[in-house]
């Protein structure tokens, strides 16, 4: 299959998907155990068949971005004579991912199928902890999300790492600590960057109680941005604990995206779960402490991107919130009683959700 053709037939396939099953749920009064396992057992084999699909992809730089620099570091790593050490300072889970998967002779596209199993896979994982009576409604917020097949097959650490942080979050704010640290530590060696994710959701879960203030944190960070984003920039540069992050923070990457500056329309998109939130949360003061760890962790780490907006590759920085948006659209939904005739209602903002990813991805990106 020709590498140009992977997105548009991922676009196409599943907002066709998400149209009918949106269509069905709003029509649909069926509900209970038989629903939960009809549920699971098409969000189980529909990511399987990603997995393995997304993982024979082509090595393409054009079509799947960092895909094809990380098929020639794999290809040309000598794995024989390459060592892994356990440092925390570097990525070396992912190292020893990819050493122990070239010793054992897999393929480049097994390795990637292996990714895209942690990717996919994890997510399906943290769905199902966050939304057990239908994580297949929560696993199509996510596949129509703006970022998902990007992530999938660009930013491959990043992804993998944030949807790892997902899995961490569930086990936080169900108070099973162990699990929870162990899969905040994998996170942290795959892709340094998701200490930022993490500590948002313990301040989420354990220090900030009140969503409004979390509003705060996130309306005061546009203004900061406005008047003194440029300085923050550079603050978090020196503070290195990403190297390719902070390069990113600097001007040496500048010139390779289009697009720098004050980005509105993606302040745009970002605030929308910050209303959901406040909706939920303020307005209707429905009290759920996962909903409300979740909003607070989400607001923190875009606060974060928002001070740094003018960065290069500023949508890496985004992601380390947006991993989060589909779950905070989905989850009260699902979970919570938002409103009267609420499936009906659900089925529109899905349908609006993938609408606007169509549009976004066929029209302005």
């Amino acid at each position: 299959m020709a590498p140009e053709l992977y997105q548009p037939l991922f676009l196409a396939v599943t907002g066709i998907a998400t149209y009918l099953y949106a269509a069905w749920y709003t029509s649909s009064s069926s509900s209970g155990l038989g629903r939960q396992r009809f549920s699971m057992a098409v969000s189980l084999i529909t990511s399987l068949i990603l997995v393995f699909w997304l993982g024979g992809r082509p090595v393409s730089g054009r079509a799947f971005g960092d895909t094809v620099n990380y098929a020639l570091e794999y290809m040309a790593m000598d794995a024989a004579n390459r060592s892994v050490s356990m440092n925390w300072n570097a990525e070396w889970i992912w190292s020893l991912l990819m050493v122990t998967c070239k010793r054992a002779g897999i393929s480049i596209n097994g390795f990637f199928t292996i990714v895209e199993a942690g990717y996919v896979l994890s997510l399906l994982w943290a769905v199902k902890r966050f939304m057990p009576s239908n994580p297949l409604l929560g696993m199509l917020f996510a596949f129509t999300s703006l970022m998902f097949f990007t992530f999938g097959v660009n930013g491959l650490r990043n992804g993998l790492a944030c949807h790892i942080v997902l899995v961490a979050m569930s086990y936080f704010f169900d108070d099973k600590y162990l699990p929870a640290i162990l899969f905040s530590l994998l996170s942290f060696g795959i892709h340094r960057s998701t200490i930022l994710p993490v500590a948002a959701m313990l301040a989420g879960r354990y220090a900030i109680k009140d969503y409004r203030y979390a509003i705060g944190i996130w309306g005061a960070s546009i203004l900061v941005s406005l008047v003194a984003g440029g300085a923050f920039s550079g603050f978090f540069a020196m503070l290195g604990f990403d190297e390719r992050m902070s390069s990113y923070l600097t001007s040496e990457y500048a010139d390779s995206f289009s697009r720098t500056g004050f980005r509105w329309d993606f302040l745009l998109y970002s605030s929308l779960p910050v209303l959901m939130g406040w909706y939920v949360c303020v307005k209707k003061a429905i009290r759920d402490d996962w909903y409300r760890a979740l909003c607070t962790a989400y607001c923190l780490c875009n606060a974060f991107w928002v001070i740094v907006i003018r960065a290069a590759f500023s949508n890496r920085f985004a992601y380390l919130s947006w991993f989060m948006y589909p779950l905070v659209i989905a989850y009260p939904l699902i979970n919570l009683p938002v409103w009267e005739d609420q499936e009906r209602k659900t089925g529109l903002i899905l349908a609006a959700y993938c609408s606007f990813t169509l549009f976004m991805q066929v029209f302005v990106w």
